[in-house]
């Protein structure tokens, strides 16, 4: 996963399937508290991105 360009976090899922996404991944996608992510499935992969303010749902 330590391709260039690219980074990575380890983490927990808790009991109620909460994450914490690692303070490292947050400040490289300028992540701020009430952001919205979307989570897509790819395979066997889970893709997070920001959604922009005024995207639709």
């Amino acid at each position: 996963m330590n391709q260039p360009g690219r980074f990575s976090g380890l983490t927990d899922v808790r009991g109620d399937g909460a994450i914490t996404i690692p303070e490292s991944v947050l400040n490289q996608l300028g992540l701020e508290p009430d952001d919205r992510l979307l989570f897509q499935l790819k395979g066997e992969h889970i893709v997070a991105s920001k959604v922009k303010e005024g995207d639709k749902e």
